[in-house]
């Protein structure tokens, strides 16, 4: 079996779908059900989400004056859960299209952290480093959050130079949030490390930020 990589990735824009939706419900668990594949040939893509671990009337308003959502509805309702279908405006900016057409295959999307958190399955490193590109080039904050190799010898994947070129003080950041769990799904929050660090949520975001593009730097980048 050759490797393949799974990874892991956090990404933001004010214009991604319902971008401003996951900024204002913060206590919503939202998932993508389904979004297209291919680049709409005409305003409205539909997409499908399903919600939990929220007050879905609040959740319904926030659609309403959400600018990447034209239109909605409800199509089931559960006690505890809900699925939405959306009509997206023709401002919402979609990544999955150019998933597809990387050649990378999307597990699974639920938002976190007031954006999107993505997991994909790509053949190699390049396939994922053309993604990365992309987002750049659209100004899509992307953060590696986890990045696995497949194949006979499964390994969470690391870096051959282990300082990275980091700062004393990025060191410091990323060793505090690996002990706190930051990256674990019960670990830490941002703002719990970001206390224990003595800065500011957004001070660490940048901090994070910074690492993660070396490390992506050091992984994808010739």
């Amino acid at each position: 079996m050759s490797q393949h990589f799974i990874a892991e990735l956090h990404i933001i824009h004010a214009d991604l779908p319902l971008a401003p939706t996951l900024r204002t419900v913060t206590d919503a668990n939202i998932t993508v059900e389904s979004q297209p594949l291919t680049y709409p040939d005409r305003s409205g893509p539909i997409s499908f989400y399903s919600a939990t671990d929220c007050d879905f009337e609040t959740l319904e308003s926030v659609f309403d004056d959400d600018h990447t959502v034209a239109e909605w509805q409800l199509s089931m309702a559960f006690p505890d859960r809900r699925i939405y279908q959306i009509y997206h405006s023709a401002v919402a900016k979609f990544t999955t299209p150019e998933i597809a057409d990387i050649g990378i295959q999307l597990l699974s999307v639920h938002n976190g952290d007031r954006g999107w958190r993505v997991r994909l399955h790509a053949p190699d490193r390049a396939h994922l480093g053309d993604y990365w590109e992309y987002c750049r080039e659209e100004d899509i904050q992307v953060t590696l959050e986890k990045l696995y190799s497949t194949g006979p010898r499964a390994r969470s994947v690391g870096t051959d130079r282990p300082d990275l070129s980091l700062t004393d003080r990025q060191r410091e950041v990323a060793r505090t949030a690996a002990r706190m769990g930051y990256y674990e799904p019960d670990g830490a929050s941002a703002d719990e490390v970001a206390a224990e660090l003595g800065i500011s949520p957004s001070t660490l975001s940048t901090h994070l930020r910074r690492i993660m593009a070396k490390l992506f730097q050091q992984l994808f980048v010739d």
